[in-house]
């Protein structure tokens, strides 16, 4: 069934495929699509999460993995925003953004997929002593994926040139010293995201 909704999707888009189109192109009844997913959102989500397999597992890899955190976390966003570009219709969506109204579908799979990831990432290292979080941690989580998402509008020639964007636009809030306070994060969030505006200006 996800199959058959990945065909659809990428033959005629995101926004345009319902329950209608997946019954045919899968032969399965419409009872037993809905038994499965509930409605045409869970059936997207379902397929979106699906199709997040690969980053996952390399994701989550790197989240255990040896290194600096702040250098696990870039390779995390930045793997992330390149799974976005990588799929042509996903990158639309991305290009779409909030205006549109499935977008929220996209959103919640966003954060059952990257977002997990870096939560238990950052949570682990506050456990550890190795970062202090702000007051609002989900506001921070929030930020983060909703930049993965204005950044994967991009084309970008490499994952290189990911991450050379996420150290200048996210890194630096997901970094901070232990000293910080939290509302020099969320000064530092205004900041990063009128320097998007401004780029977003510019093309």
């Amino acid at each position: 069934m996800l199959d058959a909704t990945a065909e659809v999707v990428t033959r005629i888009g995101f926004h345009d495929t319902t329950i209608d189109h997946v019954v045919r192109e899968s032969g399965v009844s419409r009872a037993t699509l809905y038994r499965w997913f509930g409605n045409r959102e869970g059936l997207l989500l379902a397929l979106l999460q699906h199709l997040a397999g690969p980053y996952l597992e390399q994701s989550g890899k790197i989240a255990v993995g040896p290194g600096p955190l702040e250098d696990r976390l870039e390779q995390v966003i930045a793997g992330g925003i390149l799974s976005i570009c990588n799929t042509p219709w996903i990158h639309q969506v991305a290009k779409d953004g909030l205006l549109h109204d499935d977008f929220s579908i996209f959103l919640a799979a966003h954060k059952s997929i990257t977002g997990a990831i870096v939560r238990s990432m950052l949570e682990g290292a506050s456990a550890s002593g190795a970062w202090t979080p702000p007051d609002d941690l989900e506001r921070l989580i929030e930020w983060l994926l909703h930049q993965m998402l204005v950044l994967g509008a991009d084309d970008y020639a490499s994952l290189d040139a990911v991450r050379r964007r996420v150290a200048i636009y996210v890194t630096p809030v997901l970094a901070l010293p232990e000293a910080k306070r939290a509302a020099d994060v969320f000064e530092r969030l205004g900041s990063i995201e009128a320097k998007l505006d401004e780029i977003g200006k510019m093309r």
